[in-house]
């Protein structure tokens, strides 16, 4: 079997609960590579490399670790929590998703909130309800 070139599939991310249960969670943002370029740029890690020219916007983009196939993967995170999946729930108006630490992700939350959702849920169920006994 010959060498397999890293992904992202695997950095540390693909594996935490915070990237699989919303990526705005994690304290680093959608991708940790952006942290790292950030604090840890690869051009400053790296002063006597040549510059790496695989991708578009090559130039200003030096500082990134995973870019136009060159990947870095990262192997430590101070946020880290393993990921062990996440349970689809009917709610009151929407599926949610409910995460290992009892997160709970609702299309709904962000467009109307939960307030507004249980009081349209109410007046469906009274309407309802008098619907079904003439009222």
């Amino acid at each position: 079997m010959g060498f397999i070139f890293p992904t992202c599939s695997d950095c540390i991310c693909e594996a935490c609960m915070y990237h699989h249960s919303y990526p705005s969670r994690c304290p680093y943002g959608k991708c940790y590579d952006d942290y790292r370029a950030e604090n840890d740029p690869y051009d400053e890690a790296h002063p006597n490399a040549p510059p790496r020219t695989t991708w578009s916007h090559w130039e200003a983009d030096q500082a990134y670790w995973c870019r136009g196939g060159a990947f870095h993967p990262a192997k430590q995170c101070a946020y880290f929590v393993q990921f062990k999946g996440k349970r689809v729930k009917q709610c009151l108006r929407a599926l949610v998703e409910v995460h290992q630490d009892g997160y709970i992700l609702c299309s709904l939350v962000d467009s109307i909130g939960c307030e507004k959702c249980y009081e349209l849920w109410k007046q469906k169920e009274n309407n309802h309800d008098k619907n079904l006994w003439g009222q």
